[in-house]
């Protein structure tokens, strides 16, 4: 008889493949007995069969029986050829159709040729699965238990936490905390991640920082030390945290608002578009480009002024600076606002109680479906107003890395293009002014610079 061999493990830890490699072993000394040639071998590592990934293996095997290749199947026991329904049945049925023998080392031979073979291939499968539901329900609750009482949750390590997910990393920790610092700045996420990417503090998988990842990093509760289960905060985590609860809530709100993007659009690559503005009409100025490939700020209303971008730019660049290295640059700085902050973050936890209430009224058959949604979509709109104003609040110390650098030339450098415009935007007002008619060189009193109130 012609035989196809199948192995499979579920997770292999070293990628050796050693639990197959001893599967495949006893698969062939079976046959050795039986006087049953191989003629094809097949595995799956690293391969769970209980979930919806398909096992190319084991689809090579239906193919073999189906295409008169083979007419026995080997493996080491059955629940190795599959543990959902779907599979199951799908190899059952083509075995009892092309009257084929499933051959276990670990169990019996199933004739599926007959009706006392598919009853106990029938039973096997069913206890295989009783067998796994009941695994799973273990681990689920020790994941559970775990999670209560503020332990790691396994897996790849996090980024600023060594392998057993409680001792801080501090060349990695050191990055978080800064990212967090620099998100309530106003830095863009794609600005830390490349960053973080030319400092080659990779992720713990070893790949390029994105802006997707780093958000992941900025809105997980485990940097303030907090433990999650299914998503939600179940309690104080055993390890340090990186950063305090009201950053970790603040940077939060600032990601939740709908407004932010984390893709640069072009006035986001320069520093003054959409901040300048017009002397005539009062309009915001756009970038543009001469016919030559300058770059140049231009009215965006009526085009009533153009004016070359790179000189407008270095003059309020000059500006800045210098007014910031002044000893009185603290003056500049928004009030404390810690309290106004609280307060808003209050509300913001309420309301997600109230919905996390409507999910259990639900749940329990008290609210119906209809009620659900108009009082959850209502709670919704209000946590966004509220996630806006305390991503306002937070932004309104766009300056302080700035006023406290020593030298802030060098701070003004270091900072992303949407840093640079968050200064701008907290310290001034630009106008572009009409040049002096016949003039070719810049003019520095053809930019009207006014200041904004602290």
């Amino acid at each position: 008889m012609r035989a196809v061999v199948y192995t499979r493990q579920s997770f292999d830890r070293t990628g050796e493949g050693a639990a197959v490699a001893r599967q495949l072993e006893d698969c062939l000394r079976l046959a050795e007995l039986r006087g049953w040639t191989i003629v094809e071998q097949h595995s799956d590592n690293d391969i769970s069969a209980a979930g919806k990934k398909k096992r190319p293996g084991f689809e090579a095997v239906l193919s073999a029986i189906a295409e008169d290749r083979a007419t026995v199947v080997i493996a080491w026991a059955l629940d190795r050829l599959s543990r959902n329904r779907a599979d199951e049945l799908r190899l059952v049925e083509l075995c009892e159709r092309k009257a084929a023998t499933i051959a276990l080392v670990r169990g019996t031979d199933l004739d599926m040729s007959t009706p006392a073979g598919i009853l106990v291939a029938d039973v096997m499968g069913a206890t295989a699965r009783h067998e796994i539901k009941q695994k799973s329900d273990r681990q689920r609750r020790a994941q559970q238990q775990a999670a209560e009482q503020g332990k790691p949750a396994g897996g790849r390590r996090a980024f600023g936490y060594g392998s057993d997910g409680v001792t801080v990393n501090e060349a990695e920790a050191r990055h978080v905390r800064e990212a967090f610092a620099d998100v309530m700045h106003g830095a863009s996420l794609k600005g830390i991640a490349r960053r973080w990417n030319d400092a080659q503090a990779l992720t713990t998988a070893g790949n390029l920082w994105t802006h997707g990842t780093v958000r992941g990093v900025l809105k997980n509760p485990r940097y303030a030390g907090l433990r999650t289960y299914r998503g939600e905060v179940v309690g104080p985590a055993v390890w340090p945290a990186l950063i305090d609860e009201d950053t970790f809530e603040a940077v939060r709100a600032i990601l939740s608002v709908p407004e932010r993007r984390t893709t640069l659009t072009t006035a986001r690559k320069y520093l003054l578009p959409g901040l300048a503005l017009c002397w005539k009409c009062g309009s915001d100025c756009a970038t543009g480009h001469t016919r030559h490939g300058k770059r140049v700020y231009v009215c965006r209303a009526n085009k009533c002024i153009s004016r070359k971008a790179d000189d407008v730019d270095a003059l309020v660049e000059a500006v800045i600076v210098e007014r910031l290295s002044r000893p009185d640059a603290g003056d500049l700085l928004a009030t404390d606002n810690r309290d106004e902050l609280r307060e808003l973050q209050g509300k913001a936890a309420g309301i997600r109680q109230r919905l996390d209430d409507l999910a259990t009224g639900l749940e329990e058959g008290v609210l119906t479906l209809a009620a659900v949604r108009k009082s959850s979509e209502r709670l919704r709109n209000e946590l966004r107003r509220v996630e806006v104003e305390m991503a306002a609040t937070v932004h309104t110390d766009a300056l302080g890395p700035l006023v406290d650098a020593q030298d802030v030339a060098a701070a003004w450098s270091a900072l992303d293009v949407q840093q640079r415009r968050g200064a701008v935007d907290a310290l001034m007002r630009v106008t572009l002014l009409k040049p002096e008619t016949g003039r070719r060189d810049f003019d520095p009193a053809s930019v009207r610079i006014d200041w904004r109130a602290p």
